[in-house]
């Protein structure tokens, strides 16, 4: 539907409501449409080997969630990042 055809005045209604109709903010739907396609695409994905990642192998390690494809997988990432998170801790201290 063209919207030039259209009054004025209905043009103006319809473009506070529709999303569709405002320029600017199909540019911004197609962004965030292709940000979440990355981050669905990013979930399917092994944290540690980059390989294709199994649902029961998914945890929440420091308030964030993991995937993984195996068990070692998860057990090796774990341990890197909580011993990374741990000597951060003890340089914050340190520090002040």
């Amino acid at each position: 539907m063209n919207l030039l055809l259209l009054p004025k005045a209905l043009q103006v209604l319809i473009s506070e409501f529709n999303v569709e109709h405002r320029p600017l903010m199909r540019v911004l739907m197609d962004e965030l449409n292709r940000y979440w396609i990355l981050r669905i695409e990013k979930d399917k994905d092994c944290n540690n080997c980059l390989n294709d990642a199994d649902k029961q192998y998914s945890k929440y390690i420091l308030w964030s969630k993991y995937n993984f494809c195996g068990e070692w997988c998860r057990h090796d990432f774990e341990y890197h990042l909580r011993k990374s998170y741990r000597d951060y801790q003890k340089r914050k201290t340190l520090r002040g």
